[in-house]
């Protein structure tokens, strides 16, 4: 360590002169010696040695003499640094089913854990969402059930909310697919494929209500609402709402402006009479 100081006093004498090139492997060495020394210090190292205690004999001898509470103590205080907040602070119900665990099966062997009951043809859940859907002038027909996989929560252990534009991204084209029995043979497929006339999305505004987690249906219930038929502008509103079947509730109200759109020629396209009075239809059917 002399040398270095020497070295950096006459490089300060002589103004621009260069670092000589061993001067900074020098250096790199002294910062791998302090990282070997902080080794030396850390109780969970095997590089450890503590006080009064004799290394190995030799290059074969992998005993250790370390205090096996000390580590404990240690490893204690650094995982409860490490600790990840609570479900409760991030407003994550604490009752919501374990993935890592269920009960054996009666019957013995692997099973499918019964252990999402909102799942279930008939159930309470389903029932509520859809009566809801109706009282709120939302259509029934044409509901999107789509499942929450593990990998759409992020690190704050919600469904991230990018993945909300794409279920109603889903369930919009879901439910043009509910009108094929309204329209002509192939007028519906020929829109939704991106041929001829068709429609786009202009834009889009969602109102996050509550998160959803892992594992959940939310029928997300996606269902969907037509409003503000504007054929001047060949254009259309559509609403969703979002609905966590297991917390049968809410959880995202989101509205779409959509507008037609001419695919072939790449412009914007002009709402036909036969496409406009399928969605008043479309209107007139809600609550029924």
């Amino acid at each position: 360590m002399k040398s270095l100081r020497l070295v950096g006093n006459a490089s300060k004498a002589r103004g621009s002169r260069p670092i000589h090139s061993s001067v900074l492997r020098m250096d790199d060495e002294s910062i791998r010696l302090q990282d070997l020394y902080a080794k030396f210090q850390d109780p969970t190292s095997h590089y450890h040695i503590p006080p009064g205690t004799n290394g190995p004999e030799h290059e074969e001898d992998h005993s250790s003499s370390r205090d096996p509470r000390l580590i404990s103590r240690f490893k204690a205080g650094r995982d409860r640094a490490h600790s990840k907040p609570s479900s409760a602070r991030l407003g994550v119900p604490e009752t919501r089913p374990s993935i890592q665990w269920s009960s054996p099966s009666p019957d013995g062997g692997r099973s499918t854990p019964h252990d999402r009951p909102w799942l279930e043809d008939g159930s309470e859940s389903k029932k509520k969402a859809l009566e809801y859907f109706r009282e709120q002038g939302y259509d029934t027909a044409g509901v999107l059930t789509w499942p929450v996989a593990w990998g759409d929560c992020d690190t704050y252990r919600h469904v991230n909310n990018v993945r909300f534009l794409e279920w109603i991204q889903s369930a919009r084209i879901r439910y043009a697919e509910s009108w094929a029995g309204e329209m002509p043979e192939g007028y519906i497929q020929k829109m939704t494929a991106g041929k001829g006339t068709g429609f786009i999305l202009k834009d889009v505004s969602l109102k996050y209500i509550a998160p959803v987690n892992y594992p959940d249906t939310a029928i997300v219930m996606v269902t969907n609402q037509i409003h503000s038929i504007n054929p001047e502008k060949a254009s259309y509103g559509h609403k969703h709402l979002i609905w966590s079947l297991r917390d049968a509730r809410v959880a995202a109200i989101a509205d779409s402006t959509i507008v037609m759109y001419d695919y072939d020629n790449l412009k914007k396209g002009e709402m036909s009479d036969e496409f406009r009075e399928l969605l008043e239809g479309v209107i007139d059917s809600y609550g029924k």
